[in-house]
């Protein structure tokens, strides 16, 4: 099985230079796929891509953040490849774009581009994929024959003919098809067994948590009452954004069947939050490669992927996701399902809508929430969506799957019924 991987580099621009970057990324929006800086579509295997400018930010006591350059992307396979691949595809016109960051070299040939990229990695903290293993040429493959399929049936009488008939038919007409024959074999995913181990993975570690918790009961008690008193002494922002600037976030979405979030916070001062943090972030991607890795995140079926990074030297995170629907779906998917998982996270981050003992309140105050995920939210300045994915939604892809599956072994009546339905 090929899995996914999550590509984040961070760039500090020079000073002064942020001006003409921003007119550069704007260029590209026009074509994110076949521009001349970086031509997303050319790479193989890019599911999602972005390029994001993170303005320069301040930080009470004087702190500066920079002026930073982000490029992320959803890949299938190692980040390895994917970076010589953009070093190449790039060439003089991504040299162009990458010259206004510090440290860019000068000469800048592939390999020395490659170096520079590779340099500015930064890991995944926590990383959602909707369905392991289901790679681009999977979904394109799925889509070709979920759409073949429908056109063949609607094309043919089938009056009198048993649902076993109607399957035999559909698998005689994708055997003839050199460019659906391969769907005839199973797709390549996790083992049957992954869930089930990830639950007991997970339940062990909490069964080890709650054991600790009990035998250092003093530790346990006083992490509490750190915990309480830190919720008491954040201070909700409750800043509504202005106009102007929801505007321009709404000028780049619902343009289609799917939206982007690009986010990014302060974490709270101190070491406290960051030791609920970490381990926050790390029981979130474990459960995500474990056991929410078949179409929900949870209770939410909308997600295609989503990924937590910590940059600054440990004090912000952002926050990027590509999700179906509209943005307010999206917030009250997770106001509605699974509050308690915004919470355990965001919470330690400033400004958040006050929590109780972590899990409770924050992201259940809906309006606070909203404006929080507004103010924190920055433009994405160039999004790019591999063309396999237009007009399907996770929903989508789950079907076209599931119609893909159901070409091999052998279906009772009614199961052969209940497959033909998903076309």
């Amino acid at each position: 099985m090929r899995g996914q991987s999550a590509l984040n580099l961070v760039m500090t621009l020079k000073p002064g230079h942020e001006a003409e970057v921003r007119a550069r990324l704007e260029a590209m929006r026009g074509d994110p796929g076949g521009n001349a800086v970086l031509p997303f579509a050319n790479l193989e295997g890019v599911h999602f891509a972005r390029l994001v400018l993170l303005p320069e930010a301040f930080r009470r006591g004087g702190r500066r953040y920079p002026p930073q350059l982000v490029l992320a992307a959803n890949i299938d396979g190692e980040i390895a490849p994917c970076l010589a691949a953009i070093a190449a595809a790039g060439g003089a016109g991504l040299s162009e774009l990458l010259r206004h960051c510090e440290d860019f070299p000068d000469p800048a040939d592939p390999a020395r581009v490659h170096d520079f990229l590779d340099a500015h990695r930064l890991p995944v903290r926590a990383f959602y994929v909707n369905t392991l293993g289901r790679t681009l040429a999977q979904v394109a493959l799925e889509g070709r024959l979920h759409d073949a399929l429908r056109d063949y049936l609607d094309t043919h009488d089938w009056r009198g003919q048993s649902p076993q008939a109607v399957r035999r038919a559909l698998i005689r007409f994708v055997a003839g098809r050199d460019d659906l024959r391969e769907a005839l074999s199973p797709a390549e995913g996790p083992s049957r067994w992954r869930r089930l181990q990830g639950g007991g993975l997970l339940g062990a570690i909490a069964l080890a948590g709650l054991v600790l918790a009990l035998l250092l009961w003093p530790l346990t008690l006083l992490a509490l009452v750190l915990l309480r008193g830190h919720e008491i002494a954040n201070a909700p922002h409750n800043r509504r954004p202005r106009d102007a600037q929801v505007r321009r976030l709404e000028a780049d979405e619902d343009h289609g069947l799917h939206n982007q979030l690009s986010a990014v916070g302060r974490i709270q001062a101190g070491p406290f939050r960051r030791l609920v943090l970490y381990p926050a972030l790390w029981l979130l991607h474990l459960a995500s490669a474990w056991v929410f890795y078949r179409g929900k995140l949870a209770e939410v079926d909308t997600i295609h992927f989503a990924r937590w990074v910590i940059l600054d030297g440990g004090q912000r995170v952002y926050f990027f996701s590509n999700f179906d629907g509209s943005p307010e779906s999206y917030q009250d998917d997770f106001i509605e399902r699974v509050a308690f998982g915004l919470n355990l996270v965001f919470s330690n981050g400033e400004g958040w809508p006050r929590t109780r003992w972590l899990l409770f309140g924050g992201a259940s105050d809906e309006q606070a929430f909203k404006a929080y995920y507004r103010d924190h939210q920055v433009p994405t300045a160039v999004w790019y969506r591999a063309p396999a994915y237009a007009g399907r939604s996770a929903v989508n892809l789950a079907n076209q799957a599931a119609v893909r599956a159901g070409l091999a072994g052998e279906m009772s009546e009614a199961q052969c019924r209940a497959w033909l339905r998903r076309l």
